[in-house]
């Protein structure tokens, strides 16, 4: 009986030591697939963690041009309390080996290496924002003239201002009246270049209060009084006269004379300068005036248009109707001079003064047999 006792005894000792076998082993069991549900979604998170940073950097450092990338600082984010043992490889990849090369990254899980691979690169990145303006350097030396350009093309048509419709008719006006008297003015500051001329007959100066220049003074001439061609117009030939190619002895016959004052006792000059003047040689002047560029000779008149300067005043003279040629008309002035050298009296060419003969003339505004002044006027 005792021996059976033992027997059961020892029995029920050895199923309880295999039930507490069991027991641990099916503890370790339930551990282990805790551990494992626990730590390989974690693990994954993990790694895919690192992948994320790792991308992050390479596209900063394509971003800032860096020649290296280093992934020692991806791995400073695993701790002790992750449960994970990292064991870290240093690895630089150079930029331009980015695109060829596979870059690996080795960890350690429980002693078990595990190979991680970096994906595919990413888009390129979005350009930098533009860098401050650096300051403004020295002004270089000149460049070389550049070539003539093709011509232009034609201009518009010009447009009248008084057809613009943009402005009033008096602004118009105003306008129109502003531009004239600009040119005027312009044009009177650059009449210098040119200037009036005209012949004082009867002076031998010119008109210095007008701002009369005298070229030169010399004496009135003409082809001969009884000659029926030569020529007919008066000269005013220098006293000094300059020669060129002659031949002394009388060749053409075709002769100039000195001209002669022929007055009468109602003469409407005035003697104040040569004493007397009958039959004397008339004297005459060439004179320039340069901030004017018209002259003009007014028969009929002793006064000069409005806006125009009265260079000298005087009567018309021209030669007798009995002579067999005919001449210009001519306004002498009326403080006439001579020359006092010449030969009195050589009747070459004579002056008579003028007089109105009412028929074909407007009388009664001209008065039969009344001498005609003349004035000599520029603008």
């Amino acid at each position: 009986m005792e021996k059976v006792d033992l027997v059961h005894e020892m029995s029920a000792s050895h199923r309880g030591r295999h039930e507490r076998k069991f027991i641990v082993i099916e503890t370790v069991f339930v551990i282990f697939a805790v551990f494992v549900i626990v730590a390989v979604p974690l693990l994954g998170y993990q790694v895919i963690k690192l992948r994320a940073e790792v991308e992050i950097l390479q596209e900063e450092a394509a971003q800032h041009g860096k020649q290296t990338v280093s992934i020692d600082n991806l791995l400073s984010y695993f701790t002790p309390t992750d449960g994970v043992s990292a064991e870290r490889i240093k690895r630089d990849v150079p930029s331009d080996e980015i695109d060829t090369e596979e870059p690996k990254l080795h960890l350690t899980f429980s002693g078990l290496p595990i190979e991680l691979l970096r994906g595919l690169p990413g888009p390129a990145g979005r350009d930098g924002r533009d860098g401050r303006d650096g300051a403004t350097g020295a002004q270089g030396p000149p460049g070389p003239p550049g070539l003539m350009g093709p011509p232009g093309e034609a201009g518009a048509k010009e447009t009248e201002i008084s057809e613009s419709p943009l402005l009033p008719e008096e602004e118009k006006q105003a306008l129109i009246q502003d531009i004239e008297t600009y040119i005027y003015k312009q044009y009177k500051q650059n009449i210098t270049h040119g200037g009036a001329t005209y012949i004082r007959w009867g002076r031998k100066w010119c008109n210095n209060a007008t701002g009369a220049q005298t070229i030169y003074d010399g004496v009135a001439a003409n082809g001969h009084y009884t000659a029926h061609g030569g020529g007919g117009s008066y000269l005013c030939l220098p006293n000094m006269p300059q020669w060129g190619r002659y031949t002394d002895g009388e060749q053409s016959a075709n002769y100039i004379y000195g001209v002669e004052y022929k007055l009468h006792a109602n003469s409407p000059f005035l003697s104040d300068n040569s004493k007397p003047l009958q039959n004397q040689t008339a004297v005459c002047a060439a004179c320039l005036v340069e901030n004017r560029s018209s002259s003009i000779m007014v028969p009929g008149w002793l006064n000069c248009p409005a806006d125009w300067t009265t260079e000298y005043q005087g009567y018309l003279m021209s030669s007798h109707p009995t002579n067999a040629g005919r001449s210009l008309f001519v306004c002498v002035d009326e403080v006439p001079e001579a020359y006092t050298h010449g030969e009195a009296n050589g009747d070459g060419d004579m002056w008579y003064t003028v007089e109105s003969h009412c028929g074909s003339l407007p009388c009664p505004f001209y008065v039969q047999g009344r001498e005609l002044p003349c004035v000599v006027c520029t603008k």
